[in-house]
């Protein structure tokens, strides 16, 4: 059914096509298991996904050009943390232009991810200037009162809980 109703698309563009050779390699396309095949038949799931949300738009950009789509797994492994997270990022609104197909598949576009790896990236280095706590901490004026204060506070405590 699928490769007569490509045959006839074919033809309607006015290129020769036959359904027995285009079943075939619809076949042998979608049942390959090498890489390039693996690789096609995830990008026919995340177009399937978008087209079947209703949002076909959002899988280009605004200049036009096709929008690699990552699937939560794809993204988590770019992203170094778990899937779950990546799933939540996105029904979160977290990643920019992220989807779910009817199924509850996810998918989101491969600059969003970077995007966030960027941004995480940036927020780390901020925080990773000083790994002395105690100092930071003391600079933050966290320890204003002195120990000795403290230590006459444990000492009181203890007498009268006896």
């Amino acid at each position: 059914m699928m490769a007569s109703s490509l045959a006839k698309k074919l033809e309607g563009w006015g290129q020769p096509a036959r359904p027995g050779p285009i079943a075939r390699a619809l076949h042998d396309l979608l049942d390959g298991q090498d890489k390039s095949t693996k690789k096609l038949r995830a990008a026919i799931q995340s177009h399937l996904a978008i087209v079947s949300n209703g949002s076909a738009a959002t899988d280009t950009t605004a200049d036009g050009k096709n929008e690699e789509m990552l699937s939560t797994e794809e993204a988590a492994q770019l992203m170094d943390c778990s899937r779950p997270y990546v799933a939540m990022l996105i029904d979160a609104d977290k990643l920019a232009g992220g989807v779910t197909s009817k199924g509850g598949h996810r998918k989101v576009p491969k600059s969003s991810v970077l995007q966030w790896i960027a941004a995480m990236k940036v927020g780390k280095e901020v925080w990773a200037g000083d790994k002395d706590y105690r100092k930071a901490a003391a600079d933050a004026g966290m320890y204003s009162i002195p120990d000795e204060v403290y230590v006459k506070a444990a000492k009181r405590g203890r007498r009268s809980a006896d």
